[in-house]
């Protein structure tokens, strides 16, 4: 029982198949209605209506991703994993941003999608724990974070926070020890996704045995979204992985990391980060937040005519 953040596009896309493609049912949400209706039409077409389900949710909103999980309780039951997509969402980014140097422009874009990378975590590994912790009577489960790369280039500008020290923040023993809620991050690969780019989308209706003119690209896609599944359930908590340039996956390490947090990304990596707070880690600590949540739940099943029937 699955549920995937993020624009069913690329890396996610991959991901979100391979789930289904090993039985999973998931409920998948982001914020293009019109690419998650389409890509919901398609998948329910090739894994079955009570498969897969779609809730359209600004995926940077605390308070719509807590009504999806709490869509995700109702439809589904429970929930024993969330994926969480950081590296497609769209950057703020405002006029100065863009003007300058180019080389201080590219600084500057990478720092900003690093700091989303680690706002969307923490967001993320908040309702994760509340919502599938042991503390608050759930089962636990796995919270795998699928992270753009851009921290491994090293252009990002030194003295933020950092996704692999964030991620060992999140799986921390004590922390999973009290919640049981495995967290890991998978960066994403640099490799061109056809539904990404002008070529033909191999995605479409299609089943193996595939063409000859797409069977590596296919196999490339499929290949990726399985290895980021099998990392997620064999991967030690708080470890952070990426692709190599042969597409294996191997475990990134601080030395690894070009910038750091003006702390110490070391410590960060062995200590867990400071920034990440176990204040929100149960299910009654924020009252106003939940009511939130529930209203807007409650108002997409107004949508659909549930609460009518």
């Amino acid at each position: 029982m699955s549920i995937v953040v993020g624009t069913p596009r690329g890396f996610t896309r991959s991901v979100l198949e391979a789930l289904l493609k090993r039985g999973s049912k998931v409920l998948f949400a982001c914020s293009d209605e019109s690419a998650g209706s389409l890509e919901q039409e398609r998948l329910c077409s090739l894994y079955g209506p009570h498969q897969v389900f779609y809730s359209a949710a600004d995926q940077t909103s605390a308070q719509a991703m807590e009504s999806v999980f709490l869509r995700a309780l109702d439809t589904l039951g429970e929930i024993s994993c969330v994926v969480s997509s950081t590296a497609n969402n769209p950057l703020d980014l405002s006029t100065e941003d863009l003007q300058g140097d180019m080389v201080k422009v590219e600084r500057k874009l990478d720092s900003l999608l690093v700091k989303q990378d680690v706002n969307s975590m923490r967001q993320m590994g908040h309702l994760a724990t509340k919502y599938m912790g042991k503390q608050n009577g759930f089962q636990g489960g796995t919270l795998l974070n699928l992270s753009s790369s851009a921290e491994l280039s090293g252009a990002a500008d030194p003295g933020g926070c950092t996704v692999l020290g964030t991620t060992r923040a999140l799986g921390l023993e004590k922390r999973l020890a009290v919640h049981g809620v495995k967290t890991l991050t998978v960066y994403q690969p640099s490799i061109d996704y056809p539904d990404l780019s002008h070529a033909t989308q191999i995605t479409d209706d299609q089943h193996s045995p595939y063409s000859e003119w797409n069977k590596y690209s296919s196999y490339t896609r499929e290949y990726t979204g399985y290895m980021a599944l099998h990392v997620g359930e064999t991967g030690a908590p708080g470890t952070a992985w990426a692709f190599d340039k042969e597409l294996r996956l191997k475990q990134v390490l601080p030395e690894d990391v070009p910038g750091t947090c003006g702390i110490a990304n070391k410590m960060c990596f062995w200590l867990g980060c400071p920034m990440v707070k176990e204040e929100k880690m149960f299910g009654n600590t924020n009252v106003e937040e939940r009511i939130h949540a529930q209203t807007l739940y409650e108002t997409e099943l107004e949508k659909d005519g549930v609460l009518d029937q």
